[in-house]
């Protein structure tokens, strides 16, 4: 029988729960703007005192980009820090998520500091005089200051950044800029979940809408509430549509929207479920309101969330496994095809979900 695990948005790690790697200084009792103990990058150091401008450009997966965001916001607070005032645009598909001071994006604002993907910075088309910072997600390793192990992707590249400029920064966990985020009221009286079954990759990340459609159905039986169940499908507007309307749940079908309209929805839910994809780690961020439940077969369940408290974890045990090592299957060429070595993301019953969501709306009072 495989063990799936359940880790709450609040949950810290020690450094003996998880493999980290040590920052060299006690963050914690660093004062803010305290030179750290490892020389800095120097050519970094010096982007930072010459740049005109910060563009952000991240063109690839959303949920890559949205995370990479902890890069971003360690630069914002090093310029912050430096005394040094400096506009940030954005370009690309996502870049827009990320709060900016300017909407222009002049190549002749220049040296610029061009943050993003691979993607993003071709379209930035960097000249010699910028400087390129490139977020690589399975390059981002987990980091640990002797009390705490910061396994969440925005947090890895924060402290990277840190280390490299050679400056206590000012951020805390989560280490995310502030993302607009909705006060939305409530819909009305029905539970309103969002269930996620857009994924990137269907053979290893899918948990289906049948699964999702009944894990709704229990929840609303369980809190004896009706439940409005909107079934996000991504981009693919010939997806399957879910299942019909089962007792005490509206069912309704959410294909192809755009970034704009699932931030206005996840912002009206109470409950979003989804597989480990870009959507799901949206809605984390953009709902004030919503408890965000992410299902892990592939990846690390820790390094793949904002390190919100209101975004939590089912993990199977490959999944596990990556956490407590802080390995990927794409860095560390793992086989994860192996059933014997990966439970798939069944294992995670309809029964257990229901449950998880059901306690974090009793944890947060909703």
């Amino acid at each position: 029988m495989h063990l799936v695990t359940r880790h709450w948005g609040n949950t810290a790690y020690t450094p003996k729960q998880v493999l980290s790697i040590p920052l060299g200084y006690d963050r914690p009792v660093t004062p803010v703007g305290a030179v750290l103990p490892k020389a800095p990058d120097p050519e970094l150091r010096s982007a930072l005192d010459r740049c005109a401008r910060v563009v952000v450009g991240f063109d690839g997966k959303l949920g890559d980009s949205l995370l990479a965001f902890g890069a971003v916001a360690a630069v914002t607070d090093a310029l912050t820090l430096l005394g040094r005032t400096v506009p940030i645009s954005s370009l690309a598909r996502y870049g827009c998520l990320y709060p900016t001071t300017s909407t222009a994006c002049s190549r002749g604002c220049s040296p610029r500091l061009i943050i993003g993907d691979d993607a993003g910075v071709r379209l930035a088309r960097p000249t010699e005089d910028d400087h390129v910072l490139l977020c690589y997600p399975e390059q981002a390793h987990c980091r640990d200051d002797g009390q705490r192990a910061h396994t969440h992707l925005p947090a890895r590249y924060y402290l990277g950044l840190e280390e490299r400029i050679g400056l206590r920064l000012p951020g805390e966990p989560p280490f995310l800029p502030p993302l607009a985020r909705s006060a939305a009221e409530p819909a009305g009286e029905a539970l309103t979940i969002a269930a996620v079954t857009a994924t990137s990759w269907p053979g290893r990340k899918d948990y289906g809408a049948e699964r999702f459609t009944d894990a709704a159905q229990i929840i609303g039986e369980r809190s004896g509430r009706h439940v409005r169940l909107l079934v996000v499908s991504g981009h693919d507007k010939s997806a399957p549509r879910p299942p019909t309307d089962a007792a005490g749940v509206q069912t309704e079908s959410v294909p192809g929207a755009g970034l704009a309209t699932l931030m206005d929805l996840f912002a009206r839910c109470d409950v979003v479920l989804g597989n480990d994809t870009g959507l799901t780690h949206l809605a984390a961020l953009v709902s004030a309101r919503a408890d965000v439940i992410g299902l892990y077969g592939r990846h690390s369940h820790s390094k793949w969330r904002t390190g919100l408290g209101h975004h939590h974890a089912l993990a199977t045990p490959f999944s596990e496994r990556m956490h407590l090592r802080d390995m990927c299957p794409v860095r560390d060429g793992l086989d994860d095809t192996d059933n014997n070595g990966r439970a798939p993301l069944s294992a995670i019953s309809p029964d257990l979900l229901a449950d998880t969501a059901l306690l974090a709306l009793e944890r947060s009072g909703a």
